[in-house]
């Protein structure tokens, strides 16, 4: 009986040391913890930042208009080139406008020579006609169909509703530079 009594005992000494050293794991991992989080904190900061932010304003203001606006002093500024010696070349002033008037002449002449009767057969097979040299990809264009091409105004018509989509990068002398030769 007394060795069924050291026995219990023993194991009741056993379960208490491991209550003891869990106990002692648990204490030492929470001290890590804190550490950490101290840490944390001494780096970093939290504000708190003002979510939404209501401010009253006057529901319009009224000022006054310069007498001249700026869009206007602009258009003075600028005006057609002086050498516009031909009705197409003040046609074609007046469907590019004034600011991009000189590059689209000095375009055209690069391209045709302001020719309406040039042709061009390219190496991929298309050909480019007219004043502005309009590629055959462009005849089933509204405006641009051959026969439209061969009239010089509609074929700067249809130059110009290709350059407002584009730019004037469809004609070979603005890429390659050519056409500053003519400016």
């Amino acid at each position: 009986m007394k060795k069924l009594h050291t026995t219990r005992k023993n194991k009741i000494l056993g379960i208490i040391a491991i209550l003891i050293l869990a106990l002692l794991l648990l204490a030492g991992l929470s001290y890590s913890a804190l550490r950490m989080i101290n840490g944390f904190f001494d780096t970093y900061t939290i504000k708190f930042n003002q979510v939404i932010k209501v401010e009253f304003k006057e529901p319009m203001t009224l000022t006054r208009r310069s007498t001249i606006s700026p869009i206007v002093k602009v258009v003075k500024i600028l005006e057609y080139p002086e050498e516009i010696d031909t009705p197409i070349e003040k046609y074609i002033c007046d469907k590019f406008g004034v600011y991009d008037c000189k590059n689209a002449l000095a375009i055209f002449k690069a391209e045709s020579g302001l020719r309406e009767d040039a042709i061009n057969i390219n190496t991929n097979g298309t050909i480019d006609v007219g004043i502005a040299q309009i590629n055959s990809i462009h005849f089933k264009r509204k405006g641009c169909s051959l026969k439209e091409l061969v009239d010089q105004y509609k074929n700067v018509d249809c130059a110009y509703s290709i350059y407002k989509e584009q730019g004037f990068t469809p004609w070979v002398a603005f890429l390659n530079g050519n056409f500053k030769a003519k400016l």
